[in-house]
């Protein structure tokens, strides 16, 4: 596995992730406990859904430039990922698409008690699935706007600019794909469109939003790599 510096905010100039069609090896060599796991999980939530996932076995970073290799798994085995503490295991890697508003308020949200991550706090993003594969690779950016989109209505697309590279933190085995998407409208406009949406969903992924305004908000419901950005974000002044 090769090493990448964690909880470090690493520019990027490209990012490709690639899907090979061999089996994921954690699966293979966890099935039994991967099965027990998802058994306790679903007792405890029956909302969670066993749906494809991807997970990497390889990821580098080499002279501004990431390339990884996803395998095909299942949601199940991301749960037992996350409930092994052991740093052997492989890497989960996913996009964000960051919504910043003209007063410098980076939006977060806060996940559904029906969600995996219940409480957990969040820039909007999700992991990758088979509709953002785009001949056997991932389409990084059109994850973010999916993504987005379905969390909180806004369009990425309607941002007035956005960052020319990508910003990559890794930690506990997750590698995050930052960049950061510029709005010409207030952190309190943003939050009332997007709980408006929340509110017309039927099942939302969120139950509220709030706007990260300096380093040190972003607290334990945070995980590492969100909040390693989000401090990055306000030292840059």
């Amino acid at each position: 596995m090769h090493h990448i510096a964690e909880k470090t905010v690493i520019p990027i100039k490209s990012a490709i992730v690639r899907i090979d069609t061999a089996p994921l090896g954690y699966e293979l060599e966890h099935r039994e406990g991967i099965a027990a796991n998802w058994a306790s999980a679903t007792t405890a939530n029956p909302a969670l859904f066993n749906g494809p996932f991807f997970m990497a076995e390889q990821a580098s970073v080499t002279e501004e430039a990431f390339e990884a290799r996803y395998h095909r798994t299942r949601f199940a085995t991301m749960m037992h990922w996350k409930a092994n503490a052991t740093s052997n295991k492989p890497w989960h890697i996913f996009s964000v698409g960051v919504i910043v508003s003209n007063d410098n308020k980076l939006i977060a949200g806060r996940m559904a008690m029906s969600t995996a991550a219940a409480g957990r706090v969040y820039f909007p993003a999700g992991s990758f699935d088979e509709s953002d594969v785009v001949n056997e690779h991932v389409d990084i950016d059109g994850n973010m706007q999916r993504e987005v989109e379905e969390e909180t209505g806004v369009r990425l697309s309607e941002a007035s600019h956005r960052d020319d590279q990508i910003h990559l933190v890794a930690a506990d085995r997750s590698i995050a794909l930052f960049r950061r998407h510029y709005f010409d409208v207030t952190g309190d406009e943003l939050l009332e469109r997007i709980r408006s949406h929340i509110a017309a969903e039927e099942d939302s992924e969120l139950d509220d939003v709030t706007a990260i305004s300096a380093a040190g908000e972003m607290g334990a419901r945070t995980p590492d790599t969100f909040r390693t950005f989000a401090d990055w974000h306000f030292a840059q002044g």
